[in-house]
């Protein structure tokens, strides 16, 4: 699986757009832990994309 994170906030269809009207975000990974040697947990930190 590959992620390309990005808070994003135009939407395709006007349902509850929870970041309408803040801009787009680039996401940076700051964390990442490795539980039961299957589950993944990543932090990112939001940075406007310019």
């Amino acid at each position: 699986m590959t992620i390309f994170p990005v808070i994003n906030s135009r939407s395709q269809s006007n349902d509850n757009r929870i970041f309408e009207g803040t801009g787009d975000f680039d996401l940076e990974l700051i964390e990442s832990h490795t539980f039961d040697g299957h589950t993944q947990q990543l932090v990112y930190r939001p940075n406007l994309h310019t």
